[in-house]
Parts: structure tokens; sequence; C-alpha cells
């Protein structure tokens, strides 16, 4: 099985790109999906979804998000996409159902935060510093290592018919 493991910080078009392998055919799984699937199950009351996170890695294991989306693989299916990988931890259970291709996507911080606030999700940060204690957060739980050892670093710091554009080129190289 191959499986495309995508990661980035907030904002950087890592759900554009898993849209993108979407439409041609290709089963994305979001990992905050299934990780916000569980914290409606089982977060303490006030408890935020970092929070949340950072307790289920602590009880049992950095790569337990992971796992979780693992088991939501199809019987038969040839070809995953993981959207939202934050640590090696996930990587290395990846590995363990199949090949696995990394590919981060990278914008400049300010352009990110221009993305999160015409984006308005519920849990998205709305102020420059939020970003940045966020961006931190994410650097603290492991992601700057996977990015860093990325079999693919894609720059979206253009239109998104630039970014698109790239993005299609990799996919052919991939699949």
């Amino acid at each position: 099985m191959k499986i495309i493991a995508i990661t980035g910080m907030p904002g950087s078009g890592k759900g554009e790109f898993a849209r993108l392998l979407s439409e041609k055919g290709i089963k994305v799984i979001t990992m905050s999906d299934v990780l916000r699937e569980k914290y409606e199950k089982e977060a303490k009351s006030g408890e935020r979804l970092m929070d949340f996170a950072k307790r289920m890695r602590q009880l049992y294991g950095k790569g337990v998000v992971a796992k979780l989306c693992v088991e939501k693989i199809e019987k038969g299916s040839n070809i995953v996409a993981f959207d939202g990988i934050r640590n090696w931890e996930e990587i290395e259970e990846f590995k363990k159902v199949g090949e696995v291709i990394i590919v981060a996507i990278h914008s400049p911080p300010k352009l990110r935060y221009e993305r999160l606030l015409k984006r308005a999700r519920k849990d998205d940060i709305l102020t420059m510093e939020g970003l940045i204690k966020r961006d931190w957060e994410e650097l603290e739980m492991g992601i700057g290592n996977v990015i860093a050892l990325a079999d693919y670093v894609l720059t979206n710091d253009s239109t998104i018919e630039e970014f698109k554009s790239k993005a299609e080129e990799l996919i052919k190289r991939i699949l």
C-alpha cells in the first residue's frame, strides 16, 4: 500500500492538496477529523482540541492519532492519503502498513495568517500572536522533524492557481 502523508503548518494549504488527491479518487483521511471524533466522546469539560491531542499522546504515545487513522483504511485499498501529520511517530505507525511518501506544504506565517482569517473555521486562530503560539505548539509536537524529512516540499506562497499547478505536477510524480 502507498501512503501519502501530508504535513504543514496551519493554513499552509494541506487541505487544498488533500482535496486535489481526493478529486483523483484517492481516499483522504483527515487526521484532525479522526481526533475530533474521539475528542467529542472523551474530552474533559472545557478542554481545547490541542490540549486533548497532547493528553492522548501522553497517555497512548505520540503515534496514537495515526493508529486511530489506520483503523479507517478501507480493506483492499492500495493508496491512501493522511492529511495532518504532526510527528515522526505517526510516520512510523504508517510505515507498519505501507510505503510512506511525505509531502510537506510550506507557506510563510503572514500568508498563512491571512488565509486563516479568510477561511474562518471555528477553531482557527484570529490573531497573529495566536498563530505564532499555535505554531510553537505544533513544533513542540514534532511537526518540524516531519517537514525537515519530507520526500517532497511544495511551497505555497503565490496564487491558488499556481499552487494547484505545482500540486498537480507533484501528484503525477507520486502516483
